[in-house]
């Protein structure tokens, strides 16, 4: 059923608004592909109900705090959340690192930090709820991705891209799927300084009661505390967190779920830009 074509435009008008923090009349009606007369009546309406703000000085447009408080009620409700949080200290605690949760929003082919919970010791990591993971580079990212029908994990990494981050980012699809693969086996991803330099993390898959990938756990820290006689510790604690937080979502241990990868067709290819 295609979508209300009011409601269609709006949604093109906010989601313009996302990509760009300050934007004209002119410039959101060309990004969003609408006539100027529908975007400054779209504009105006967001306005009063304060889903947009509009610059006194500039006369740009901005997301409003009405938004803010819509996303902060489905920050609240994740059920995922609820469950994961008491799990995720602990294990910040026992790892003392900072713990991590990101999902996989569909319809944007985004993966996304949902909560997080800060390590006990002097090394903070900048608070990630609401931001992007990258999908080749982060441990939750190549673990969510990993997770995906061929079709998926194709579109979520061609979005924007395989850009390399680091010296260390993997950038050639073969690699890739070899590195997808070995993550399903042994049922964790590392982040080796691919994402930032000097920074690590180790993720374990999340399911659900039908064995379903529904998130990535993950722990972040500095790349020096990550070193061979604490990998090993720190891999299984992870791996027995995201298990607990599995079984109180209803999954059992015993379900084996479909095998997924990457596409093995000639010609499938990423950009690596």
């Amino acid at each position: 059923m295609r979508p209300a074509t009011s409601i269609e435009k709006v949604c093109r008008v906010l989601s313009a608004l996302r990509r760009q923090p300050t934007v004209g009349v002119v410039e959101l009606a060309e990004e969003a592909k609408l006539l100027r007369s529908d975007a400054h009546r779209i504009l105006n309406s967001l306005r009063t109900f304060g889903y947009v703000e509009q610059d006194a000085d500039t006369r740009k447009y901005r997301l409003g705090l009405e938004l803010l408080k819509l996303g902060h009620f489905v920050y609240q409700n994740l059920d995922i959340r609820e469950v994961a949080k008491p799990h995720m200290r602990s294990l910040s605690e026992g790892a003392v690192a900072t713990a991590n949760l990101a999902i996989l929003d569909p319809r944007e082919l985004e993966i996304i930090f949902v909560e997080q919970v800060d390590s006990p010791s002097e090394f903070q990591v900048r608070l990630r709820i609401g931001a992007r993971a990258i999908p080749h580079a982060t441990a939750v990212g190549k673990m969510l991705t990993a997770h995906q029908e061929p079709s998926m994990a194709l579109r979520i990494l061609q979005k924007d891209g395989m850009r390399k981050r680091t010296e260390r980012t993997i950038t050639d699809v073969d690699q890739l799927r070899v590195e997808f693969e070995r993550i399903r086996t042994l049922g964790y991803a590392i982040d080796d300084e691919e994402a930032v330099e000097g920074a690590c993390c180790i993720s374990a898959p999340v399911r659900d009661h039908t064995g379903e990938v529904v998130a990535a756990l993950s722990i972040s820290m500095t790349a020096a505390r990550l070193g061979p006689s604490q990998e090993g510790s720190l891999i299984r604690m992870v791996r027995s967190t995201a298990a607990r937080i599995s079984a109180e979502l209803g999954y059992e241990a015993t379900h084996q779920p479909p095998a997924r990868g990457l596409s093995q067709e000639p010609g499938a290819r990423y950009k690596s830009d």
